[in-house]
């Protein structure tokens, strides 16, 4: 080949390199992708709201996201902000009611690129239905409150077909004139898709609620609890509805340490009691056992009696197929009705001749060490609240205290209304064993507090309850370790509980139950349900009864406003059809509960919120 021909050939070479290599510096342009972080929940209740937030991949304009909704109903709910920067957040707040095709989808598309996006559908549930409430299956109640014949208690357990119909069950009553063991009961029920419904039961004593029909209102917060109260002229009360594990009625009521506490009434001198009680059972393998040794703690009217239950003979018999069995004395001449909802947890209400009185009985707490009880079961902080009598009336006692595991209670803060008297204020106190008969063997503990009110001392029995168990609402994950409460001082007499606190946000659906206690006249219950928007309102309605008259539907705003000198307190208020409000503080144990009472001058209310 000559000079000239492998020259040709040396520049056709470099020009075809050089197209090569500028060909393969000119990249694909990129492809811009959007991928939802966090997505939205696979499912998600009516009303609720959840945060959401997505990535734009290769926008080199940086232009953000749009987001839309889409569903087959008219409502699909509401997205806010429309549109945010890649990796800002949204909210989405799920629509009021269960859309026709159940699910509605949420799309983040890429402003720059509208064909780059990324969907989600999110199935929206009911808060209650008769599927979710009330499968089929046996569901134990317990409620406390007042007639025509003044208080009342009952308990018992109805059996659910899944369809509305309630097939069989059983119920015991009792008032102040009246003592009714035994009776049977079918009825029927629904729930609304917030939660809200009714229980009605025909029972087979007609000298039961009108002719022997009963009418409760419900608030779901679960498919196995319930808020519940009599609504229908015959009576007003407030309780609970709680599904039963039928399959421990055949061993029944095991060996176990049991802790417990109620309400009630003496009917010899015709005022109020609070029980409480730490006792050791031992079953004899037939499902009969005997409780064997213990403490049972009487408040009668400030008059304070603890009786050492070793040297007693009460006994209990089998449990039947509802889950009741009785505890009783001959000696001290003491009748219960016992309604099992799981081997741990028990309803319980008095149907003798010397109380009226209805409560709860859960297995008390494991000892700290071979040696026996001591201060450190009770470590950081906790919520309580009481409810009871004083020489001024009526009593809401609810607070925050932080416990050392030592003894020592600090950093605390209370608020009580007595008879229409408010008073607020810090919190200290101490905690121990008791020096009566029981000294460290059982789960029961003596607590002072200097409630910072008025300077006065409060005396409780603290009951240690089993730290797995969820004392508001026990067939649920824990989210604090609980202990039952009773007064022990001469000043008042009144029941209620204390839970570990982890405040966070108060967000979502929320079942709304009270036991109002009005200065001039009767005592008002309420069961309800409502919104919360996390910042400042709860809104919804609310089922309200007194004896003789009662109202369905209500509707009901709370306002609330954190404390910020004490975090997991709220002051607000709660207003019924625009009635004039009603001044209230909150205490939040955690995001799923809080305990409450009324600060208002006309009414001394207690109760709790219970997230749906």
């Amino acid at each position: 080949m000559n000079r000239k021909a492998l020259l040709s050939l040396l520049v056709v070479v470099l020009v075809a390199s050089f197209v090569s290599a500028c060909s393969s510096s000119k990249k694909a342009p990129l492809v811009i992708s959007v991928q939802l972080a966090p997505p939205p929940p696979g499912s998600l209740e009516v009303s609720y709201m959840t945060q959401l937030g997505a990535q734009v991949v290769n926008d080199t304009a940086a232009a953000g996201v749009d987001w839309s909704l889409s569903c087959t109903s008219a409502d699909c709910g509401s997205i806010s902000p429309a549109h945010t920067a890649s990796g800002g957040a949204t909210t989405f707040t799920a629509p009021a009611t269960v859309p026709t095709g159940v699910t509605v989808t949420v799309t983040a598309t890429s402003t720059t690129d509208s064909t780059a996006s990324q969907s989600s559908a999110v199935t929206i549930t009911p808060i209650g239905s008769v599927g979710s409430l009330m499968n089929l299956g046996q569901y134990a109640f317990v409620v406390t409150g007042v007639d025509a014949n003044g208080f009342y208690a009952a308990a018992g357990s109805i059996t659910s077909d899944g369809n509305g119909n309630i097939t069989g069950g059983e119920e015991d009553f009792s008032d102040t004139l009246i003592s009714s063991v035994g009776n049977s009961v079918l009825g029927t029920y629904t729930i609304g898709s917030d939660g809200r419904g009714q229980i009605i039961l025909n029972v087979s004593d007609p000298s039961i609620g009108n002719g022997g029909v009963q009418t409760f209102s419900v608030a779901v917060t679960s498919g196995s609890h319930a808020l519940i109260m009599e609504v229908d002229g015959a009576a007003t009360s407030s309780g609970t509805l709680d599904l039963q594990d039928a399959s421990a009625f055949t061993t029944g009521i095991p060996s176990a340490t049991l802790v417990f506490n109620s309400l009630g009434w003496d009917l010899s001198d015709d005022g109020q009691a609070s029980f409480g009680g730490a006792f050791v059972t031992t079953a004899n393998g037939d499902g009969t056992g005997a409780l064997t040794s213990g403490a049972l703690d009487i408040d009668d009217t400030g008059a304070l009696e603890s009786v050492d239950l070793s040297t007693e003979d009460l006994v209990y018999t089998a449990t039947d197929g509802n889950g009741r069995s009785v505890i009783s004395s001959v000696d001290l001449g003491l009748t219960y009705s016992v309604y099992m909802v799981n081997a741990s947890v028990y309803r319980v209400i008095e149907t003798d001749d010397f109380f009226v009185e209805g409560g709860s009985i859960y297995n008390g707490a494991a000892p700290a060490s071979s040696a026996g009880y001591d201060a450190t079961q009770i470590a950081g902080p906790v919520v309580f609240s009481d409810n009871g009598q004083g020489p001024l009336g009526p009593i809401g006692f609810v607070g925050q205290v932080t416990a050392d595991g030592a003894g020592n209670l600090t950093a605390g803060f209370s608020d009580a209304n007595e008879g229409g008297n408010v008073t607020n204020g810090a919190v200290t106190g101490v905690y121990g064993f008791p020096s009566d008969f029981a000294g460290n063997t059982l789960p029961r503990y003596l607590v002072e507090l200097d409630s910072g009110n008025s300077g006065d001392l409060v005396f409780f029995f603290s009951y240690l309850v089993d730290p797995t168990i969820n004392v508001l609402d026990p067939n649920n994950p824990i989210v604090g370790a609980g202990s039952l409460l009773m007064d022990t001082d001469t000043d008042a007499n009144g029941a209620g509980v204390s839970v570990e606190q982890s405040p966070a946000t108060l967000q979502g659906n929320y079942a709304i139950g009270l036991q109002l206690d009005a200065e001039l006249s009767d005592e008002e219950d309420a069961v309800g349900q409502g919104f919360s928007d996390g910042v400042s309102t709860i809104t919804g309605n609310t089922d309200l009864a007194i004896v003789g008259d009662f109202a369905i539907g209500v509707p009901t705003v709370v306002t609330f406003a954190a404390d910020p000198n004490n975090p997991g307190r709220f002051t607000g208020t709660i207003e019924f059809s625009s009635a004039t409000p009603l001044d209230f503080v909150f205490y939040q144990a955690s995001s799923t509960q809080l305990v409450t009472t009324g600060v208002d001058d006309t009414f001394v209310g207690i109760g709790s919120l219970i997230h749906q």
